[in-house]
């Protein structure tokens, strides 16, 4: 759980830096439920909506009405989510050294244009064990 008070301040800075128009369709896009709880519980103050993830019981409850317009994400590669995304932007990185290595040194990216439509992939996405 080290460095989860400080992802969820990244996001919600991030999700506070759209308009209004896109906050209205953007959502945390999570590598796993543990990233995903932590924005749900520490950046309320931020008036996020509810975390997706396709890990575990996160991959449940689907993308939740979100067709990928504008999506935060955390770590991977530019070339690899211009692939995925007809924008992408950096908007900071995750720095904590008792963060778990995954979780810590990672971009936060601004994902805008999904080709495909979250709900069309969803199944693919699937990380459940």
């Amino acid at each position: 759980m080290f460095g989860w008070r400080e992802l969820a301040a990244l996001v919600g800075r991030a999700y506070q830096s759209l308009s209004p128009e896109e906050r209205a369709d953007a959502v945390f896009f999570a590598n796993n439920y543990g990233e995903a709880a932590a924005v749900d519980i520490f950046a309320k103050p931020w008036g996020l909506p509810p975390s997706i993830s396709a890990h575990n019981n996160y991959y449940l409850w689907g993308p939740r009405g979100h067709i990928g317009d504008v999506v935060i994400h955390l770590g991977g590669r530019r070339e690899d989510l211009l692939k995925v995304y007809a924008s992408v932007e950096a908007m900071g990185k995750t720095d904590n050294p008792w963060a778990l290595p995954l979780e810590t040194g990672q971009t936060i990216w601004i994902c805008r244009g999904r080709f495909t439509k979250l709900d069309d992939d969803w199944s693919k996405l699937k990380r459940y064990y």
